[in-house]
């Protein structure tokens, strides 16, 4: 487990950087899901999103959901 995912789980997997934007961590996966809450933006650093042109991931659609 790398030092970030074990940071987020201790915080129960959610942080606010300095630019105001939330960050997420989807169980068992790496991948950085984050939203700003004055935009309501939603990324993710997956394939799927980068090559989706921005369309929602599956992995966006988890943190939606909970």
């Amino acid at each position: 487990m790398d030092t970030l995912s074990y940071m987020m789980n201790l915080i129960n997997g959610v942080y606010e950087d300095e630019r105001g934007w939330r960050h997420f961590r989807v169980p068992n996966k790496t991948y950085d899901v984050r939203m700003h809450p004055m935009t309501l933006e939603w990324e993710c650093s997956c394939p799927a999103y980068k090559f989706g042109r921005g369309k929602a991931c599956k992995h966006i659609k988890i943190i939606q959901n909970n």
